[in-house]
């Protein structure tokens, strides 16, 4: 090895100082990073599958409407709009709280 690898290998001294002064933070965030990848599969799968399952209930949405259930039609498509986008942010809701506690 060079001399220009080994000192870009030298963890930084603030880093270093901030992990000896703040143990407790460190851990938690390590935690719930840990807690986070073991949910992360089963969001993504969640996210994946949650947009066909809207395409579907919008398409059947507007057959009501074409057949004059328009009150019956817009329910169904504010709500599968709002579930889609609210599963969508999931992820990030599901990390800032983890984050928060």
């Amino acid at each position: 090895m060079s001399k220009e690898n080994i000192l870009g290998t030298a963890a930084p001294f603030e880093s270093v100082l901030d992990w000896a002064l703040h143990p407790a933070e460190h851990a938690k965030e390590m935690g719930t990073n840990a807690m986070y990848a073991h949910i992360e599969p089963f969001l993504d799968i969640l996210c994946v599958v949650s947009y066909p399952m809207a395409s579907v209930i919008i398409g059947i949405a507007g057959l009501l409407y074409i057949l004059n259930l328009k009150d019956k039609s817009i329910s169904w498509m504010t709500k599968t709009s709002l579930t889609y986008v609210l599963i969508q942010l999931l992820p990030m809701l599901l990390k800032s709280l983890l984050q928060m506690m």
